[in-house]
């Protein structure tokens, strides 16, 4: 069976399904963690600002 040249419109539309079904999975995964909405970026941000509290402390430490 020959294969038919899909038209702009057709690839758009199969990246925007692909794309949609990956960002679907990586919900499913926070979901199963646990997290809904924003939780999982809130709690990115607090681990990140506590790790650059940590790094300022050792900057700190080693300028004295």
């Amino acid at each position: 069976m020959p294969k038919t040249k899909l038209s702009e419109k057709q690839i758009d539309h199969n990246e925007g399904v692909a794309s949609f079904n990956d960002w679907n999975k990586h919900n499913k995964k926070l979901e199963k963690m646990g997290l809904h909405g924003t939780d999982y970026y809130v709690r990115m941000v607090e681990e990140l600002e506590a790790k650059v509290k940590k790094l300022e402390a050792r900057l700190k430490r080693k300028v004295q």
